[in-house]
């Protein structure tokens, strides 16, 4: 054996790849952890002791299949484990996944359309083609939920609450802000394309509470954004943290970042092609517009200005339970 983990972590956000480095710094301690991935942001961000295999995202459509086909079969590992996309992204892993039956294969089920699961055959091709499935933190109520070698995790965090640094010193340090006044996050960690909405919500954060430090912590600091104003800081739970309200979307990394460590999420569910955003905002407080995006966090803010919250979070990381499981 290898002793090797291979981590297929494509996507173009933040989500495939955090997760992956979530699991993957706990991996790492005992074993060679490998991710591959075509995210952006894994030219930006630490690797926490795993060795990333980027693919440009300029690559192409049949470029990028071709490399990751290319790559997995000729890496010797002794797990594989895919993020959420039983076929590959491009169903590039549909007629390869076969070819690797000696090697236990493990689905890192996350939240996903029924019509995708349908209209791919899903279930039948899990059921055939992966020893294990591992929801991470998502519930019950998922496609393939129900199928009977899945084993159920809380959800994956890139930091334990014991990791966490000190929410006054974030604000001091990285948020660059007086500590003592109420701190509005806005976080733009979803598709590049809605940075610009993103940026422009800071704005109007930050004019209707001028009382407040307003912040957006982005991988790139958007146009028309002061400077003074962005953060570009990783991991972002660090951040989140520290904020006393948060405004972002409702995909995995913001929800279940923002619940672990106790702070309310004003959330707008974003359209994608696979994940249920729609569905995520339903734990948090769910906005459609800028208005409502106003008006909510001014209710939180009179709320959270009643008590002072400097408690530190005490929450479960599932990536333990993960590791566990996966290694068995």
């Amino acid at each position: 054996m290898t002793n090797t983990w291979l981590i297929y972590a494509l996507g173009g956000g933040w989500g495939h790849l955090n997760r992956a480095l979530a699991l993957g710094r706990i991996a790492a301690k005992e074993r060679k952890v490998t991710i591959i991935t075509n995210s952006p942001y894994a030219l930006k961000i630490n690797h926490e002791n795993c060795i990333v295999n980027y693919i440009s995202e300029q690559a192409g459509f049949f470029a990028t299949c071709q490399q990751v086909r290319e790559f997995i079969l000729n890496t010797q590992c002794d797990r594989l484990i895919i993020d959420t996309f039983p076929r590959g992204l491009g169903g590039e892993l549909a007629d390869i996944l076969p070819q690797l039956q000696p090697i236990p294969r493990i689905l890192i089920h996350r939240d996903i359309s029924p019509d995708y699961v349908t209209a791919k055959n899903l279930r039948s091709f899990v059921a055939q083609n992966y020893d294990k499935v591992i929801v991470p933190g998502e519930g019950q109520d998922l496609p393939l939920a129900d199928l009977p070698n899945v084993q159920h995790t809380a959800p994956w965090l890139i930091r334990n609450c014991e990791e966490l640094p000190d929410k006054m010193s974030v604000r001091s340090h990285i948020f660059k802000v007086n500590p003592d006044i109420p701190t509005i996050l806005v976080c733009a960690a979803g598709n590049a394309s809605e940075l610009s909405f993103f940026a422009r919500l800071t704005l109007h954060l930050q004019q209707n509470f001028p009382h407040c430090a307003v912040r957006i912590l982005a991988a790139n600091c958007p146009t028309d954004i002061p400077e003074a104003l962005w953060i570009s800081h990783h991991p972002g739970i660090e951040c989140l943290a520290a904020a006393d309200v948060v405004v972002g979307g409702a995909g995995y990394n913001t929800v279940y970042e923002c619940a672990a460590v106790g702070v309310p999420l004003v959330a707008f569910a974003f359209k994608r092609l696979y994940d249920r955003q729609a569905k995520r905002a339903n734990q948090v407080y769910r906005v459609k517009n800028l208005p409502q995006a106003i008006t909510t966090v001014s209710t939180l803010l009179d709320r959270i200005e009643l008590v002072e919250n400097l408690s530190i979070p005490s929450y479960i990381n599932g990536t333990f339970q993960a590791l566990h499981y996966i290694s068995a």
